[in-house]
């Protein structure tokens, strides 16, 4: 989602930049404020996240998903603030309600739930980036990561050595690391999203 508007924010586009705005910032807005319910405080997140869009779009690649990077910076900066704000008022009897309330966004937004709003996203990405491993490679780490084997039972069934077996896995999750920074670049627990068992199709 949003793919046709990278190539032009990479060269720069101003209005490929704002339409982009266009797009998201109502739901960015809504999102923002829904946990930390201070209109200002939102202003100022969406603030930083559209200026750190427009300062990384060179870094950007054309398939990156422009939904799951704003609403992931989104959630970051918003937890950075939460942070920033509880730190100040945890010592203040007279603010008991707002950092109690604080509490309760901090932890909604940290609560590994929130990942799947693109989870399926991030597993079609891991699917399509193992499936691109040389055969040897991609054995191996099927057997590792949907199977459960240990890097002893991978190297008796396939007759490889267990170096090679590390190797391999080694080459896999690197391989699938940079795909999924590519493709959602900025993005939380990345590598824990990887390293989780998960089915290969």
């Amino acid at each position: 989602m949003g793919q046709e508007y990278i190539g032009a924010l990479k060269l720069g586009s101003e209005k490929a930049f704002r339409k982009i705005m266009d797009c998201w910032y109502s739901g960015l807005f809504n999102f923002a404020n829904g946990y930390l319910n201070n209109v200002e405080n939102a202003k100022e997140v969406l603030q930083d996240v559209f200026l750190k869009l427009w300062d990384n779009r060179h870094n950007l690649d054309d398939n990156t998903n422009l939904n799951a990077y704003l609403y992931t910076i989104t959630r970051n900066r918003c937890i950075d603030l939460i942070r920033r704000e509880r730190l100040i008022l945890q010592f203040r009897n007279d603010k008991k309600e707002e950092y109690l309330r604080l509490t309760d966004s901090f932890e909604a937004l940290s609560d590994p739930i929130l990942d799947n709003l693109f989870a399926s996203e991030i597993q079609d990405e891991i699917h399509k980036a193992v499936a691109g491993l040389p055969e040897q490679c991609r054995k191996v780490f099927i057997l590792s990561r949907t199977d459960g084997m240990k890097n002893r039972e991978i190297s008796e069934s396939l007759h490889l050595s267990e170096k090679t077996v590390e190797s391999h896995l080694t080459k896999a999750l690197k391989t699938i690391k940079l795909a999924l920074e590519r493709r959602f670049p900025g993005s939380l627990n990345l590598m824990l999203i990887l390293t989780r068992t998960f089915s290969v199709r």
